[in-house]
């Protein structure tokens, strides 16, 4: 017991349980899988599934997924009437680079979507494998 009260081995105590704590909360908390890019043209195509774009205005010029639908992130709780037809269907979130896109996944489960899934990479993943963007306008 003695080897607990020492101010170092207690010191590692707390961030040991400090740590496993988020670890925790991070898995109650998940963001939704993550699919690759070919893997998610395969469920839009298949299982009629619907991509949703989070990233904001002046990041979808520079390139976006054509048929995808546009919600900047911090407009998603607000806009989910605009997905209503999908709560059923798989929705692939996307974002920048994979890491906003975990929030919305989190947002549409708790709404009520029961197939939400985030785009492996974001759209820099989808770049990377060499599949088409459209430039400009997210008017399609």
């Amino acid at each position: 017991m003695d080897f607990f009260l020492q101010p170092l081995n207690l010191g590692l105590l707390v961030i040991m349980l400090v740590s496993g704590a988020l670890l925790v909360r991070q898995v109650a908390q998940p963001g939704g899988k993550a699919v690759s890019p070919q893997a998610a043209i395969a469920i839009k195509d298949r299982e009629g599934g619907v991509f949703v774009d989070i990233r904001e205005a002046h990041e979808l010029a520079i390139g976006h997924i054509q048929g995808s639908i546009t919600i900047p992130l911090n407009a998603l709780p607000s806009s989910l009437a605009k997905l209503e037809k999908y709560r059923k269907k798989p929705v692939v979130v996307i974002c920048a680079a994979g890491r906003r896109s975990a929030a919305a996944c989190r947002v549409l489960s708790k709404a009520g979507f029961e197939d939400v899934c985030q785009l492996e990479g974001g759209i820099q993943g989808w770049e990377k494998a060499g599949l088409p963007l459209k430039r400009g306008s997210t008017k399609d």
